[in-house]
């Protein structure tokens, strides 16, 4: 044992205190692509949280049966059955269509037409009536009646609708 200024110690309990690190800051380039890369995988896994749900939906999607097909009786009253019937000889603002198939356009009896389909010599048909649902002013220019409808399938089944009856 060493002897200092009276006092008794240990050599081995003389090991130097450990020497501490001066703290470093971080540049802030260094602060921005450590945050950046947190960010970048956070944002990777809800991307891929969300591509998920996305293809469970497309997937939930494409197991839903088809919608019912379209009602000839429902669409003829939505969008005919205001001013037409298809009870024989029931007059409204437009003619009855009762049995409209065959016929020669403009010349029902009991209802005034306009003097363009009054001359007309059209027949009432498949392929005619398609062309007169879709714009009845361009195939009979002139007459009274304005209706446009662009859906074919609408239109078929409308015409199916005033051919079959259901």
């Amino acid at each position: 044992m060493a002897r200092a200024a009276g006092r008794h110690f240990k050599e081995s309990s003389m090991s130097p205190a450990p020497i501490e690190a001066p703290l470093i800051k971080p540049d802030r380039e260094e602060i921005m692509q450590t945050t950046l890369y947190r960010y970048r995988w956070k944002l990777i896994r809800i991307g891929a949280i969300l591509l998920l749900f996305g293809v469970a939906k497309i997937s939930q999607a494409q197991s839903v049966p088809a919608s019912a097909p379209i009602s000839g009786t429902k669409l003829f009253g939505q969008q005919c059955g205001t001013c037409h019937s298809v009870k024989p000889g029931e007059v409204r603002a437009g003619p009855s269509l009762a049995g409209i198939m065959g016929k020669t356009a403009g010349k029902q009896a009991g209802f005034t037409y306009s003097p363009s389909l009054s001359r007309s010599v059209m027949k009432w048909n498949g392929p005619n009536l398609d062309r007169w649902l879709t714009n009845s002013n361009t195939t009979v220019p002139g007459s009274f009646m304005n209706y446009r409808q662009a859906d074919a399938a609408k239109r078929r089944a409308i015409i199916n609708y005033l051919t079959t009856g259901k």
